[in-house]
């Protein structure tokens, strides 16, 4: 049978049984005992017909029920909870003996808080002292549960008269005389001024046993004074012919009880004495006052100590009179109710608007049917004024009278949130070894199996019935036979055994891997009485990992021997793996292994290597060149071929890596790159010369004209100064490339700053004060398809100004400004980089500017002709603004090609 209760170790310190549902015990703990020795019967026994109909119920309701049991030593609250699953049902116990004892003596404080109203109140309806005495040694004699009880009245002799009595033979009260010297309790008593205990009169040996204790057997008791020094009264004594012990509340209610006494013996003497001095009646309410006063505040003193144990064990007692319709809550049920002490009057409305609205029927319909004379004890749910749900607890009854009618109802209420908490994570507990698919088992001492799980089961094949009380030996290969016992010793011994790897034997004699962890188990008291083991079935991960070193056997022969390099790195870029190959590099394997990759990749490389290591983690796979250092500091290019490794979280774990040996290939390379290099700043070189050849040629030409009187401010010669410019500008662009050392890309801004202050000194003319501005963006670099048409549209532009802005002024300024667009939206590639980037330049004057009926699109003019033209080519949108002067923006695109180039460029500069 398997049940969730045999999912707990027997060193539970609470009992945890299980029960068929025809009332056969199947499993008990060993703190279960006690209740089937209570209960007369054994494991495989059946309970008495009332618990076995008990168990009925609860099965065919499917509802937990609970009772309170008594065994020898202890009290249990035992829960009966049906099983989900099968028709059993699983017991808990809970030990409540301390619960119970504190209840006992809170239910004994209130009966001796009554007895005392009582008592005084029987001062006030009993003129006669003597029937007072009679009717208190009744109800002290009733209180105590004990057979005799006594008030000794001290005579002048010094001996003492049994003034009443109660148990005592007849004719003995009012006429039997006890000895009154101090070897006897009464006159050790009064010598004491305390209570005085006897818990066996054989073994006392203060004073001697009085002929009145032993004609009735008496073998215990305890005596108190009855007033104070100087107005004794006598002694009041309780006695029992069994040896009994008396606790400090029963010595303390005496005490209480005497002095009550003796304040009524002084009132009723008082009143006596009234009588025959009426005069003194001032002073003798006075002082009678006083007395009373103390006895009020023994009195409250003790519901003090009431309400202190009552705070300590969270219960609570309340009262209600029907006649009167007043409540009564003591300090801990306002607490319990989340209210300060006594803080306003409560009433029927008040509690029910504490309880949750799902119970408030359940105990209404309770407490009318203790008014039908049916007592109550209830669970329900409150809920704070701060919104807290809390849990009680309250067992009440009606009181009625002598006609049946209800009088009150009272009872105690008890905060059992944290108890409920606890049963929840008891079952929480439970339902996560029920579903443990590892083996949870518990075996004694001396080996025997004593909880079994149905994750054993799978993992061993036998059922719970079949190895419960067997010798956890049976689990044992033939090989290694001794292994349960030597383990068991050293847990014995202190020592921790954790995930220990062995094999077992299945009930089908089929072996199995398995993975072990013993822990001890140990009583409230620390004695080792246990040993709980879980297993794990591992056969699986062992064959798996079987095949998985021969695999990396095979493979790793493959690696071994390969001519190519191949290494492992891990998530923190560390080498863990090379193969030999590896060691050409001058470095051994164990040189290699454990140390970061960025130690064996020279400067210039690791950026590459970082960025790459990046898309690892990303998961993209590549191939990349690195350059690398040899342990002799020598250099190698080595190609990588890199594969991201994760784990089956997705988690990455470094890459694999293969490397090829490309340093004969890297030096082919440059060698052709040297040439190409020298090739191309050869052919710059040779255009810039022809282009000034050009440019002087255009210059002599111009000489000849300027020589002739009648054309020398002719428009030819302008066209070939205009042309000389053109040249000019283009052959700036191949020197800027010829000097700067990139041949397919130039950087634009210092070539603009140069080719604007060549025109502003070509066209500066007498004492004319021309100045040039500009604000152009650093690190612009064009290709020559770019920067030929750009250089030559700022030539026209900056022309233009100078020969047409100021005919008439002496001072002027002419603006170039060349930037990115800001917030310009692009296309991007695959890397997710922008294909292309948008700019704008911008030539403007503070001249006399362009008239506004004139369309620069129909003049003739080559200039304007060449700036749309070269615009169209750079695929740029022209827009003039006229106003103060003349301002020309264009707006273009350059292309990816351009800005790899320009990434080219500045590679090589740096």
């Amino acid at each position: 049978m398997n049940t969730k209760v045999e999912q707990f170790p027997t060193n539970n310190p609470n009992p945890v049984l299980s029960v068929g549902k025809d009332g056969t015990v199947l499993y008990s703990n060993e703190a279960g005992e006690p209740l089937l020795h209570e209960w007369g019967v054994e494991i495989g026994g059946k309970l008495p017909s009332t618990f076995g109909d008990l168990v009925q119920r609860v099965i065919s309701l499917n509802r937990p029920e609970k009772t309170e049991v008594k065994t020898e030593k202890k009290v249990y609250l035992v829960m009966f909870h049906p099983s989900t699953e099968e028709k059993h049902v699983n017991i808990y116990g809970f030990d409540i003996t301390d619960q119970k004892k504190l209840e006992e003596r809170v239910r004994i404080k209130e009966k001796q808080n009554d007895i005392l109203y009582k008592i005084g109140k029987a001062a006030l309806e009993y003129e006669n002292l003597q029937n007072f005495l009679d009717e208190s040694v009744k109800l002290i004699a009733s209180i105590l549960e004990l057979e005799y009880c006594k008030i000794l009245e001290l005579i002048p002799d010094g001996n003492f008269l049994l003034r009443a009595g109660f148990g005592w033979k007849h004719g003995l009260v009012g006429r039997a005389i006890v000895e009154g010297e101090k070897e006897s309790q009464a006159g050790y008593t009064l010598l004491s001024r305390t209570p005085v205990v006897v818990e066996d009169f054989e073994e006392e040996s203060r004073f001697k046993k009085p002929e009145l204790l032993r004609m009735h057997e008496v073998n215990s008791g305890v005596s108190v004074a009855i007033g104070s020094t100087g107005k004794t009264f006598g002694v009041l004594g309780v006695h029992s012919r069994k040896k009994r012990k008396f606790t400090s509340d029963d010595t303390y209610f005496l005490s209480s009880v005497a002095f009550l006494i003796a304040q009524v013996i002084e009132r009723k003497k008082a009143e006596e004495a009234l009588k025959e001095a009426y005069d003194s009646l001032d002073e003798k309410v006075h002082e009678r006052t006083e007395e009373l006063e103390i006895a009020y505040n023994s009195l409250k003193e003790s519901e003090k100590s009431l309400a202190e144990a009552q705070e300590m064990a969270h219960i609570g007692n309340w009262e209600r009179d029907f006649a009167s319709n007043e409540f009564h809550w003591s300090d801990e049920v306002y607490r319990i109710f989340g209210l300060k002490p006594q803080e306003f009057e409560v009433n029927y409305g008040l509690f029910l608007s504490y309880l949750h609205p799902d119970d408030q029927d359940y105990v209404n319909n309770a407490v009318k049917e203790a008014l039908n004379g049916k007592p109550f004890d209830i669970d329900f749910r409150i809920i704070l004024a701060n919104g807290e749900e809390r849990i009680a607890h309250a067992k009440g009854e009606v009181v009625f009278d002598e006609k049946n009618n209800p009088v009150r109802i009272r009872g105690i209420t008890q905060d059992i949130t944290e108890h409920k908490k606890a049963e929840e994570k008891i079952q929480t507990l439970a339902n996560a070894v029920e579903s443990s698919t590892d083996a949870i088992i518990t075996k004694s001492l001396d080996g025997v199996i004593t909880s079994w799980n149905k994750g054993a089961e799978q993992v061993y094949g036998y059922s719970a019935g079949e190895v419960l009380g067997k010798p956890m030996s049976v689990l044992e290969p033939s090989t290694l036979t001794g292994e349960t016992e030597k383990l068991s010793e050293m847990i014995k011994r202190g020592e921790k055994i954790h995930n220990y790897e062995t094999s077992r034997l299945r009930k089908d004699d089929t072996i199995i891997n398995v993975s072990i962890t013993l822990s001890p188990i140990f009583d409230l008291s620390g004695k080792l009485i246990a040993i709980s083991a879980i297993a794990r079935d591992i056969t699986e991960r062992k064959i798996a990992e079987e095949k998985l070193r021969e695999s990396e056997e095979k493979y790793r022969n493959i690696v071994e021997t390969s001519n190519e390099g191949i290494y492992l790195v891990d998530n923190e870029a560390k080498i863990i793996y090379v193969n030999k190959i590896m060691e050409t590099s001058g470095y051994t394997l164990e040189e290699l292994i454990g140390r970061p990759i960025w130690d064996f990749i020279s400067e210039e490389s690791r950026p590459v290597a970082r960025r790459s290591f990046e898309k690892r983690r990303q998961g993209v796979d590549d191939s990349y060149e690195l350059k690398l250092v040899r342990k002799d500091g020598s250099f190698i290019w080595g190609l990588v071929s890199a594969k991201s490794l994760f784990n089956k979280e997705g988690r990455f774990m470094g890459y694999l890596g293969m490397l090829t040996d490309i340093t004969e290939r890297k030096k082919a390379e440059e060698a052709l790159e040297s040439l190409e290099t020298a090739r191309k700043k050869e052919i710059h070189h040779r255009i810039k010369n022809n282009l000034q050849v050009i440019s002087s040629l255009l210059d002599l030409q111009a000489e000849q004209f300027r020589n002739r009187e009648n054309i020398k401010d002719s428009e030819v010669l302008e066209a070939l100064r205009e042309s000389q410019d053109r040249v000019t500008s283009m052959a700036l662009i191949h020197e800027e490339l010829y000097r700067g050392g990139g041949f397919e890309t130039l950087n634009f801004s210092p070539y603009i700053q140069e080719l604007a202050e060549n025109l502003l000194l070509t066209y500066s003319l007498g004492d004319t004060e021309i100045t040039l501005s500009t604000d152009l963006e650093e690190d612009l670099f064009f290709d020559i398809d770019t920067a030929v048409p750009l250089g030559m549209i700022v030539n026209e532009l900056v022309s233009n100004s100078l020969k047409h802005a100021f005919p008439d002024r002496r001072k002027g300024k002419i603006r170039i400004k060349l930037s990115r667009e800001e917030n310009e939206e692009c296309m991007k590639n695959i890397n997710g980089e922008c294909k292309s980037t948008s700019f704008t330049l911008t030539v403007s004057d503070d001249g006399v500017g362009i008239p506004e009926n004139l369309d620069i699109e129909e003049l003739d003019s080559l200039g304007f002709q060449l700036v749309t033209s070269l615009a169209d080519q750079l695929d740029g949108e022209f827009e003039l603004k006229k106003d103060n002067g003349t301002e020309f923006t264009m707006r273009f695109t350059v292309t990816e090609k351009d800005k790899l180039g320009q990434a080219d460029l500045r590679s090589q500069e740096n």
